[in-house]
């Protein structure tokens, strides 16, 4: 409990707290399997040691579980599945729910997609604001390499639900997310014809950050 509430006050505010739960009859049996498999075992992997071990366990960590609780911060994991489970489950508990908004230039989807982020209290990630603040050539990126950089800029994401506007751009791009990340909670599809898409863009006129001649919007 002292080393939860020191790093609180002098080092940040803890987040969320993972915590695996699985029944002491669960850990015992694994350890000791453990003990039976020379490559892996450990000096301690016997009964009467993983017994003081969970004993201190209970006494000195589990109050501290206990007091994160209290705040909301603890996400349970139930440690007793199988490793592939446990694995999503903590991706799950780690990372924001995910929304995706995707459409052609024009639809409307930066319009929307920031008043449903004002009306939800949901944040909004522009891909393209994304890339060049982590360094990417907008127009020439490699795909598994920015993909893999948004799933790490969402893992330290602190709001609870994103919105990614105008991502994924590819099968590949959506496959590598989801394999990496989570599969997302929605997908928003803007349909809107070119003609349409080309209408607006000429009201926004050629001054506009956002305009794009109709030679690039065909493309």
């Amino acid at each position: 409990m002292d080393q939860a509430v020191y790093f609180e006050q002098n080092v940040c505010e803890c987040q969320n707290v993972l915590f695996y739960d699985v029944s002491e009859e669960t850990l015992l049996q694994r350890c000791l399997v453990r003990a039976g498999n020379a490559a892996v075992q450990r000096e301690d992997d016997n009964e009467e040691t993983l017994k003081k071990r969970l004993r201190a366990f209970k006494e000195l960590s589990k109050p501290v579980v206990e007091m994160y609780a209290k705040f909301g911060k603890v996400k349970h994991i139930d440690a007793s599945k199988s490793v592939n489970e446990v694995f999503e489950a903590t991706k799950k508990a780690m990372l924001p729910q995910v929304f995706f908004a995707i459409g052609p230039k024009g639809s409307g989807k930066t319009s929307v997609s920031k008043e449903l982020g004002a009306r939800t209290n949901m944040d909004v990630l522009n891909f393209d604001t994304f890339l060049k603040n982590a360094g990417f050539d907008v127009n020439d990126y490699d795909e598994e390499e920015a993909t893999l950089a948004l799933v790490k800029n969402l893992v330290n994401e602190t709001a609870p639900r994103v919105l990614v506007e105008d991502f994924p751009r590819s099968e590949f791009q959506a496959r590598l997310f989801i394999k990496n990340c989570v599969k997302p909670s929605e997908v928003f599809y803007f349909r809107c014809s070119k003609d349409v898409c080309q209408e607006r863009l000429l009201e926004l006129g050629a001054t506009h950050p956002g305009y794009l001649p109709s030679s690039l919007l065909s493309k």
